[in-house]
């Protein structure tokens, strides 16, 4: 069963770790998704918006990074990956994205 949150969970992705998106409805708009997951709405940002069209079917982190730098270029101060894993936290808290890992 996929993994929706905990404390380490992001920083604890592994290489054959994959994220995937989820979601019950989403509305898009100007590059970004207004995103019904459960009881919860949340408005992504164009960022998490890319994310979540680029996990719908599952990506692992390293080529989920690899897909927003090529989209985006480098983030500034910090690593893709380490950006990435930041953004799935908060996604992840938000019911958007879980972690799916290999059995």
């Amino acid at each position: 069963m996929p993994a929706r949150s905990g404390p380490d969970a992001p920083m604890g992705l592994g290489a054959d770790d994959r994220v995937r998106s989820v979601w019950d409805d989403v509305i898009e708009r100007d590059g970004q998704m207004l995103v019904l997951s459960g009881n919860e709405v949340s408005l992504l940002s164009i960022v998490a918006t890319e994310i979540a069209r680029a996990a719908h079917d599952g990506i692992t982190l390293e080529a989920l990074a690899d897909h927003l730098v090529e989209v985006f270029g480098p983030p500034q101060h910090t690593d893709g990956v380490d950006a990435v894993r930041e953004i799935i936290d908060v996604l992840m808290q938000r019911g958007v994205m879980v972690i799916e890992r290999p059995r």
